[in-house]
């Protein structure tokens, strides 16, 4: 990493024991791997920055500002725990102050909030709280999305950092044929030990 480079924190947030253990067992040596090729910070959180009532864990990621460390960085990158990430998966993007840099989800339009990317300031800090507020207990990207959108923050970025996986959709051979980066099993059961061994057949 050369010294122009950002300050840059990669975070998952895993919690509970079935959870961590997949973790451990399917991720965690491809993302330290990613971030010590690339020179990024790494955080594994495996207790909530505090409780959420009503909402679930996936929440989570909002509460981030609250964390003592956060502003310390130039960029934060937060990553779903069932994330796989290919060995030759480049650098993150740069993304610009008051953007949240993401990729695009379902329609109508959402961002994915598996991988988001953003410079940690009082601007996105807001948006996050706003997100917050939403009522409901489990669709935390849809609540950001809207907040997002309502604001002009989105920033969409290379597909190839969020590869979306699924068995039973169209996208199933550009999954596995084209050269992705960071696999996401979508909490599929079955996907991520799938990926695990795609990735090690193709020496990826």
């Amino acid at each position: 990493m050369n010294s122009s480079s950002p300050k840059t924190c990669v975070v998952s947030i895993v919690i509970g024991e079935a959870y961590l253990e997949n973790f451990n067992r399917m991720s965690r040596t491809r993302l330290e791997r990613y971030c010590e090729k690339h020179g990024y910070d790494l955080k594994i959180l495996t207790e909530p920055v505090r409780e959420l009532p009503g909402k679930k864990y996936t929440w989570q990621k909002l509460l981030l500002p609250e964390c003592g460390w956060w502003r310390d960085y130039d960029q934060i990158c937060f990553l779903d725990s069932d994330i796989l990430i290919a060995k030759d998966a480049p650098a993150l993007p740069m993304i610009p102050p008051g953007k949240i840099g993401g990729v695009p989800d379902k329609l109508p339009y959402q961002m994915n909030s598996g991988v988001l990317i953003y410079h940690p300031d009082d601007a996105i800090a807001d948006v996050f709280a706003e997100a917050l507020e939403d009522q409901d207990p489990f669709w935390d990207q849809k609540a950001l999305t809207r907040v997002m959108l309502h604001r002009r923050m989105e920033q969409p970025i290379d597909i190839r950092y969020n590869r979306q996986f699924y068995f039973k959709c169209w996208t199933l051979f550009s999954s596995l044929f084209r050269r992705q980066w960071f696999y996401h099993a979508c909490h599929g059961k079955i996907k991520l030990p799938f990926i695990s061994f795609w990735l090690r057949i193709t020496f990826r």
